[in-house]
């Protein structure tokens, strides 16, 4: 795998994914509401999906990397249909 150009985590490991741009305030919430949830629901789950309100007040799923607590890639933002 080529990992030029790939995100890495806090401990140098390249993620597989490509990050998906957000904005600043919209990557702070995302990742502090998957940090609240971090123990109860993302623990040893490598790729998982969160469910939040964007900035915008759009409904979202947010798909990321999970490399521990803290270390995350979200790689896409989809709208929230359901």
């Amino acid at each position: 795998m080529n990992f030029n150009n790939l995100p890495i985590d806090a401990n140098g490991i390249p993620f597989e994914k490509h990050s998906f741009w957000l904005n600043p305030k919209e990557y702070s919430k995302i990742y502090s509401e998957i940090n609240t949830l971090y123990d109860t629901i993302y623990i040893n789950k490598p790729i998982a999906t969160h469910a939040s309100f964007g900035i915008d007040g759009i409904s979202y799923i947010y798909w990321f990397e999970n490399h521990g607590f803290n270390n995350y890639n979200i790689f896409m933002r989809i709208v929230d249909t359901h």
